[in-house]
């Protein structure tokens, strides 16, 4: 059963659908990496045809997923809790002029 993107967009508004939510963030990601290939596609296939996770897959993911967490570390130092607004802003496009209407004198 195909469903329409206001249909999804729908399933996407009931209070309990953050693990839906999260999964599609995850797959659109993935989707547009150039990485994540045919081979990789069809595990996930398989996996949600099963549906069910195998212990020993939940763990080597997790394992997989915690090295891939800690490559991030690896890019230097992120800012410590409240250094966030100590960050400079970036460059924002200067402000648009305000326009103002002008009526008809006459009116």
């Amino acid at each position: 059963m195909a469903l329409s993107t206001q249909e999804m967009l729908l399933a996407l508004r009931a209070p309990n659908a953050h693990w839906l939510a999260a999964l599609v963030n995850a797959l659109d990601e993935a989707l547009r990496d150039p990485e994540f290939g045919p081979e990789q596609r069809a595990l996930v296939q398989q996996l949600l045809s099963a549906g069910i996770v195998p212990a020993s897959v939940a763990r080597a993911a997790e394992s997989r997923f915690e090295r891939f967490e800690e490559s991030f570390g690896e890019l230097g130092p992120t800012p410590a809790e409240g250094e966030w607004s100590a960050l400079p802003l970036p460059a924002t496009a200067p402000p648009r002029p305000k326009l103002t209407l002008v009526g008809n004198a006459a009116a």
